[in-house]
């Protein structure tokens, strides 16, 4: 029967174990030490893309929030969610792809903002406008849209120059209440 391990073999074996080890880490860190920074690089551009990627697991208080500026009035909109689980895994350019039209203020595992800014009132405002000629009560839909709700026999002409001036401005009120004392105010 032939011996694998002789005093000799065993030598030899662990002479290679040994070189091989020494010659490993030599030559792991001679590249260390001339390509120190391309290491580096790599390394921190693989650890930027997880930052922008949101964790797999849900946060208890993640929120997704919207905020819209309307441009009519000036007036921000502030709309809170919980954060959906069809958004994790995903990144800053996921999310602003699936919002189009969106703004990502911020974006961490915690909270995604979004903005953006609407021609128009938010909904629920009422308008006092001329149509016509005639002093008129409208009601935003929020989109850039208005439902006419009453078109009064006040006409713009038989206003105060004041009056005239603020109705073909355009008065905003967020309350009906509000927009109908305004309406009893120009009749009389």
């Amino acid at each position: 029967m032939i011996k694998f391990f002789t005093k000799k073999s065993i030598l030899i074996y662990t002479i290679v174990i040994f070189f091989g080890f020494t010659g490993g880490y030599f030559y792991y860190v001679y590249d260390y030490k001339i390509h120190p920074k391309e290491k580096l690089i790599q390394y921190n551009l693989e650890q930027n893309k997880q930052k922008d990627v949101l964790a797999k697991k849900l946060l208890p208080n993640s929120k997704l929030i919207f905020e819209t500026k309307y441009l009519g009035n000036g007036q921000t909109i502030k709309e809170e969610q919980k954060l959906n689980y069809s958004l994790y895994g995903k990144s800053e350019d996921e999310i602003s792809r699936i919002y189009s039209g969106w703004e990502v203020k911020k974006f961490s595992e915690e909270e995604i903002f979004l903005y953006r800014e609407k021609q128009g009132f938010p909904a629920d405002y009422y308008i006092i406008s001329n149509i016509g000629g005639y002093v008129c009560l409208l009601k935003s839909d929020g989109n850039e849209g208005t439902e006419l709700i009453e078109k009064t026999d006040i006409t713009v002409e038989s206003l105060t120059p004041y009056d005239r001036e603020r109705v073909l401005k355009k008065i905003i009120t967020n309350s009906k209440d509000e927009a109908y004392q305004i309406l009893a105010n120009l009749s009389s």
